[in-house]
């Protein structure tokens, strides 16, 4: 299942913009184009929805407090981190809002899992 009904409901509580909807699918088209992984509501419903806070909040100029040093460590210690960190490299490629580096702490962590996750699921190779 498609991201439509998910983004159509941000969209109609103000939590993203009509920008935000086509940045969110510039990612995911990313994700099929360059790693040949279809994300769905099912594998990366989490990852989507913390994208989508993430504009609200650049939008809204929120500011969150950073990861705490032992999360970020325990990323950067995880197999499938300089993975990570090249999707994001590539998603900030795609999209116009970009993320600050405190952000960056909470995309790489949902980047990081999602990898795991399809990885665990045989979803990516």
């Amino acid at each position: 299942m498609d991201f439509t009904e998910r983004l159509e409901m941000f969209l109609e509580g103000e939590m993203i913009t009509v920008d935000d909807v086509r940045n969110v699918n510039n990612i995911l088209d990313m994700f099929k184009e360059k790693y040949g992984v279809t994300l769905t509501e099912e594998n990366a419903s989490t990852f989507v929805s913390h994208v989508c806070a993430a504009f609200y909040r650049y939008s809204a100029g929120e500011e969150i407090d950073p990861l705490p040093e032992e999360v970020v460590n325990e990323v950067a210690s995880q197999p499938t981190y300089e993975l990570s960190v090249e999707v994001f490299e590539n998603i900030m490629k795609v999209i116009e809002k970009p993320f600050s580096d405190v952000e960056r702490g909470y995309v790489l962590l949902h980047i990081n899992n999602l990898i795991q996750l399809l990885k665990s699921e045989g979803e990516w190779n």
